[in-house]
């Protein structure tokens, strides 16, 4: 969850639908806050897995994720063949888990808490494995993202990752280099996969980079245009 983004604990009884390239169903509200945003692009990760694009489709019933540490709050409405998400904490949600949604990312997270799950275990066990979509190789998700990032102007044309766990490297674009990211696998998988944003892991630590302030702007912006779904 984007550690910035902020939104009103309110339900909006009215919903559009946002763009898909999936097979299962996913709205959103109208006007969607962020952390909506995030958790629509989350379910999208996880319908790429077949298995669980069916799952979207056959829930049944009301999840919502609430922060801990912030005001930001949204449901989840399995029904009818999809979802919709919305913001807030909707009155009739079966299922309500409580997280930091700063830590979220983390490579060992605090545990949330979950109520209702003992009423609604099949859903609750079901949601949470959409919240931690499957994932490929760092090097797989990090070619995704780059041709994400470089359809927009002023992205690096390349970028060298490096895996500090082993030492295995990866050169996207065409050289030379203009750009480097260095990080642990889970700290690349974490930004690549859209679970955190490029700029505030470097800041924090998590990653480094060589590198352009410019470069580092823009690849910051695809980074959260990437959390948040955009094209």
């Amino acid at each position: 969850m984007g550690r910035h983004t902020r939104l009103e604990s309110r339900t909006a009884a009215n919903v559009a639908s946002a763009p898909m390239t999936e097979s299962a169903r996913i709205e959103v509200e109208p006007d969607p806050v962020p952390i909506v945003l995030i958790l629509a692009a989350t379910l999208r990760r996880a319908a790429r897995t077949p298995k669980l694009a069916a799952a979207i489709g056959h829930l049944h019933g009301n999840v919502a994720l609430r922060s801990t540490v912030d005001p930001q709050a949204a449901t989840m409405r399995f029904g009818n063949g999809g979802v919709t998400v919305v913001r807030g904490v909707s009155d009739d949600a079966d299922v309500v888990i409580a997280a930091d949604v700063n830590t979220m990312a983390d490579e060992k997270p605090p545990k949330p808490k979950v109520t209702g799950a003992a009423r609604h275990l099949r859903l609750a066990l079901t949601v949470g494995k959409l919240l931690e979509p499957p994932h490929g190789t760092w090097q797989q998700e990090a070619e995704r993202f780059f041709t994400f990032a470089t359809t927009r102007p002023g992205v690096p044309k390349s970028m060298r990752v490096v895996c500090t766990d082993d030492g295995s490297e990866l050169t996207l674009g065409d050289t030379p280099v203009e750009y480097e990211l260095h990080g642990s696998e889970h700290a690349l998988l974490s930004v690549f996969c859209g679970n955190s944003v490029l700029g505030q892991d470097l800041l924090d630590g998590k990653i480094f980079a060589v590198g352009k302030l410019a470069h580092l702007a823009e690849l910051t912006g695809r980074s959260l245009a990437w959390i948040l779904g955009g094209e």
